[in-house]
């Protein structure tokens, strides 16, 4: 196993995360923490190959999968399969915060689809 300390934030446009944990020689072999921005959205998206696991932090946001949306709080897992699409809405004036576990993460994955 890896440990990855004091990782830089990656910044988008209305989000940041950071990886917590990559390479690992299990089935999960990415782990990021990720939060987004209040009145922040990761967009509706779907990887072919990878599989995630997110589970909330801090605070609530709306999330989508697969075209239903429902509200997903601290404590909350969510498991979502690849080609399945997802994405975030933070409606709140807060930072909404998760840890994403990710299943045959392939960089080549995109997001966007």
């Amino acid at each position: 196993m890896k440990l990855i300390k004091n990782q830089e934030w990656i910044s988008g446009e209305s989000y940041k995360k950071r990886i917590l944990l990559e390479n690992l020689k299990e089935k999960i072999n990415l782990i990021e923490d990720v939060i987004i921005k209040p009145r922040g959205i990761i967009p509706v998206h779907k990887h072919d190959f990878t599989e995630e696991l997110f589970y909330i932090t801090e605070n609530s946001a709306i999330m989508t999968v697969n075209g239903k949306e429902f509200e997903v709080r601290p404590n909350n897992m969510v498991y979502v399969d690849k080609n399945e699409k997802h994405g975030f809405r933070n409606e709140s004036g807060k930072e909404f915060k998760m840890i994403v576990f990710k299943m045959n993460f392939e960089k080549s994955d995109s997001y966007l689809k």
